[in-house]
């Protein structure tokens, strides 16, 4: 299994950083590559909530069926793939506040099932996607 991390500081309080995350069909104005997404029920995310994606990635081209695992609020947000899909994904967001007025948000990506050949690729497109999904996250929450 490949787990991907990252971290970013946010000069906003953790509760505003986490009603961007669990806005899932919000997802698209902050993560690059996100052609169409579907979520259910269409509100803000819960334990259960199913949330569907495709996309192109680094040329890839990819979709899955997420469901929302775990969920503490103003804190974490954890979404993994459906059992039957072909491939593993699990997406965690974990908030740590700094202050009232600050936080740090720490990104995880697992995936597995990955062919071999692919791992490299992913790994060096991970370590530049990352820093860019974070920095977009700012840019929305700053707009």
């Amino acid at each position: 299994m490949l787990t991907f991390e990252y971290s970013e500081s946010y000069e906003y309080p953790a509760s505003t950083v986490f009603s961007r995350l669990i806005d899932l069909k919000g997802r698209a104005s902050w993560m690059k590559g996100i052609i169409e997404n579907r979520v259910t029920p269409e509100e803000p995310a819960r334990l259960g909530t199913n949330y569907f994606e495709s996309g192109k990635y680094s040329g890839f081209k990819s979709e899955k069926n997420m469901v929302v695992t775990e969920l503490v609020q103003d804190q974490l947000l954890t979404m993994e793939t459906v059992p039957d899909e072909k491939q593993f994904f699990r997406e965690s967001y974990r908030i740590e506040p700094v202050s009232e007025k600050s936080c740090r948000v720490h990104f995880a990506i697992q995936v597995d099932k990955v062919p071999k050949v692919a791992e490299f690729f992913m790994r060096q497109s991970m370590k530049k996607e990352q820093p860019k999904t974070a920095a977009s996250l700012k840019a929305v929450l700053n707009s």
